[in-house]
């Protein structure tokens, strides 16, 4: 379950998605109230905002998280329709609206449109942009929402985060030229893999996925600094260490993401 943050000074982070391990995954990094800065109350929130990318639960349940009164107005970034579909309306609230008064109190659900810029930490610029991934209805809605990356940008360095990603578009590998880091969805291997090695008939792309063996060759030649994949399922042969896919990958110069790493940008 994928999530990272962003942070220049080791102390305040930006959130990029918040799935089922986030408690676990926020106190294994320490990025919990201190006993020097959080004071006699012993609340403080290390977090400046949170980013979701979309509304699979394993990038957005653990916003629930927030409902303990670990922050207050945490601003809560997503899609139009990830905010309508978690928060629902005041007049009408969905499940993250109401839960221990998450909505009222503790996070501030944000609509961020696409493309648009928010600037977090006194220089970190943030932009959304819509990629392919989630199921799309007859009426054209996406469900359970529109996917965003996120390109993220300091002193005219790009990071670019995908962790689902349902194809490699020209336009997108157009965008890619230049940028330090691409962290991309790495779920499957094969495009088959789920028929081959637990017998269930449905392949990568159609669940959204690029699979991974597709895209080290894709990505090779596209001008990015350093490729790093995130977001593996347990049947990706690639996170053997001593497999061949893992090979495949390092002799292309790109890497696997593993729990805890720090990328420095």
């Amino acid at each position: 379950r994928s999530s990272i943050t962003v942070t220049l000074n080791g102390h305040h982070h930006i959130l990029f998605d918040a799935g089922h391990d986030l408690k676990h995954q926020l106190e294994t990094q320490k990025i919990v109230p201190l006993p020097e800065t959080a004071g006699k109350t012993h609340r403080e929130s290390r977090l400046d905002s949170v980013f979701l990318t979309h509304g699979h639960a394993d990038h957005s349940v653990g916003v629930a998280e927030f409902c303990t009164g670990k922050s207050f107005e945490l601003p809560l970034y997503g899609p139009p329709d990830l905010i309508n579909f978690l928060f629902g309306t005041e007049e009408d609230p969905n499940y993250f609206g109401e839960l221990g008064r998450l909505a009222k109190n503790y996070v501030k659900p944000m609509k961020l449109e696409e493309e648009q810029t928010i600037t977090r930490l006194g220089g970190v610029n943030i932009k959304g942009f819509e990629i392919p991934h989630t199921q799309v209805l007859a009426d054209g809605r996406k469900y359970p929402s529109t996917t965003y990356a996120y390109e993220i940008e300091h002193k005219g360095k790009r990071v670019i985060y995908a962790p689902d990603l349902g194809r490699l578009d020209p336009w997108l590998l157009e965008r890619l030229n230049g940028v330090e880091v691409f962290l991309v969805d790495a779920t499957f291997w094969w495009d088959n893999e789920l028929e081959r090695i637990s017998g269930i008939p449905i392949t990568s792309y159609q669940l959204g996925h690029v699979p991974q063996e597709e895209a080290v060759e894709i990505l090779q030649n596209v001008g990015i600094g350093r490729v790093i994949y995130t977001h593996f399922n347990h049947t990706n042969p690639a996170i053997d260490p001593a497999g061949t896919q893992r090979k495949t990958v390092e002799k292309a110069g790109q890497e696997i993401a593993h729990d805890g790493m720090k990328i420095r940008v």
